[in-house]
């Protein structure tokens, strides 16, 4: 794993300073390097991060995060390509009373506390957990073998139609 980037997430924000960078997903931490979907752990993942403040004077940090990943698929459990492309702004708050009110107003909203330091790559590591698939799948896994022994089999529930048209 590589040394973590750290930034004052206030600092950079308010000097609408930016950052972008790269590494691979072996280079993330275990809970994204070691993701049972993953077919090609040397794959890359860009990021760019800039600060600013939004139409209501807030600090935030836009992140976006861009990956070509090839991922198992959960039915032939093969490589299929996922193009990750994800883009957020991320407010931040004083503090705990001030986010809870914006996100109840704005569900739309995502937002944190402020810390003294936020380590890049976890960000970049959290956006790439919540933008996996739940189950990676193609659409047509060309197993026509599977194709024929599901076409031929009879519908489980259609006894309990015939039971139900006889009371």
């Amino acid at each position: 794993m590589l040394t973590p980037i750290l930034i004052d997430p206030e600092a950079f924000a308010a000097e609408q300073q930016s950052l972008q960078g790269r590494f691979t997903l072996a280079d993330l931490d275990g809970r994204v390097s070691s993701h049972e979907y993953f077919a090609d752990r040397q794959a890359e993942v860009s990021f760019a991060l800039k600060g600013g403040r939004d139409r209501l004077q807030r600090l935030f940090i836009d992140l976006e995060v861009r990956a070509d990943m090839p991922l198992l698929c959960q039915r032939c459990v093969k490589p299929m390509s996922f193009e990750l492309d994800e883009k957020c702004r991320i407010v931040l708050f004083a503090d705990e009373v001030g986010l809870d009110e914006a996100m109840l107003s704005d569900d739309e909203l995502e937002g944190m506390v402020l810390q003294a330091e936020l380590d890049v790559r976890e960000l970049v590591e959290d956006q790439i957990l919540m933008a996996l698939p739940f189950s990676p799948r193609h659409e047509d896994c060309g197993n026509t073998v599977l194709e024929e022994v599901n076409r031929d089999k009879p519908n489980p529930f259609s006894v309990l139609a015939g039971l139900k048209s006889s009371r």
